[in-house]
């Protein structure tokens, strides 16, 4: 076996294994049929930036949003 017939077999190996989207389920189905939670967390930026190594950086704080539905 040639050179080119081993790279296109490992590719080929390696596709099939990480599991490409076309191998994998519909999980957006699943999951619009799912209950939406009453609070949910997100990050939001906080009103602050902090600093590591001269670079500034924006920081994050978790926040619960409740929906009124």
């Amino acid at each position: 076996m040639n050179s080119s017939k081993q790279l296109a077999l490992v590719i080929l190996a390696t596709a099939a294994l990480s599991g490409c989207a076309t191998t994998r389920t519909d999980l957006a189905a699943t999951e619009a049929a799912a209950v939406v939670p009453a609070a949910a967390q997100v990050s939001k930026p906080a009103p602050s930036y902090g600093s590591m190594g001269g670079y500034r950086y924006r920081r994050l704080i978790a926040v619960t949003i409740v929906s009124s539905s």
